[in-house]
């Protein structure tokens, strides 16, 4: 018989700690994110995930403490990392959960530190499509759009008004008239015989920035409005046509 050696169990290390739960190390991420600690916040953020990758309330924070890390006195390079992770973090939240509001404001915050105030306004009224009238998310808009008119006005930028006369959200009553008369005024000049009143409306309308086309060879209003018809058109099928033949031939 062989005789086995007995082991004795040491007192000093006692009992075998159990691992904390997704849940734990969230608080442990809120607790340093409080303190600052972002390094350790993250961290803690990344183990709970990988325990619940469908939990969007860990990413959320992850999101929230790249933002923040970022915001730092941090290299340029750096803080760029951590920006395009708080977007994914925030993206991957919003997709687990289409109606949480957080994930927005995460997302457009992130997209505000990186200076992309029109992307911030987009997914601003993104978030208020999936929940309407939200508070939050009305003063997330409202500063988006405070910060881009500020950084327009710095940049000596100028909202650009869309070609021809379609409508938009933030258009005024005025606005609105204005482009209702430059329609009328598309729809006379196609349907227009004399040279004198079509050329003072053709002047009119280009000055708008309305593109007209060459000529109207197309009888309905809706064929005949934007695209190259014309000389131009007609160029191009001659060309088309010629090229058949020059293949036919060889």
């Amino acid at each position: 018989t062989t005789l086995w050696p007995v082991t004795m169990a040491d007192p000093k290390r006692g009992k075998a700690e159990k691992a904390p739960s997704a849940e734990e190390l969230k608080l442990q991420g809120n607790d340093a994110f409080k303190n600052e600690n972002y390094d350790l916040a993250i961290e803690c953020f990344s183990k709970a995930i990988k325990l619940d990758p469908t939990n969007h309330v860990f990413f959320s924070n992850r999101s929230a403490t790249h933002t923040a890390k970022a915001m730092t006195k941090v290299r340029r390079k750096v803080a760029r990392h951590h920006i395009m992770q708080a977007i994914v973090d925030a993206k991957k939240c919003v997709s687990l959960d289409r109606k949480f509001p957080k994930g927005y404001m995460r997302w457009a915050t992130a997209l505000m530190a990186q200076a992309e105030y029109v992307a911030a306004v987009k997914v601003a009224k993104k978030g208020l499509k999936a929940v309407p009238e939200h508070p939050k998310l009305l003063k997330t808009l409202a500063t988006t759009k405070e910060k881009l008119a500020k950084f327009e006005e710095a940049n000596g930028l100028k909202r650009k008004k869309p070609s021809g006369f379609k409508l938009r959200d933030d258009d005024t009553e005025e606005e609105k008239r204005h482009k209702e008369m430059l329609k009328e005024l598309r729809c006379q000049f196609l349907e227009d015989h004399e040279k004198k009143e079509k050329s003072d409306r053709k002047r009119l309308l280009t000055e708008e920035g309305i593109v007209l086309p060459r000529a109207n060879i197309m009888a309905t209003e809706k064929l005949s409005g934007f695209q190259p018809f014309g000389d131009y058109f007609n160029k191009q099928v001659r060309r088309k046509r010629k090229r058949k033949r020059i293949r036919a031939h060889d």
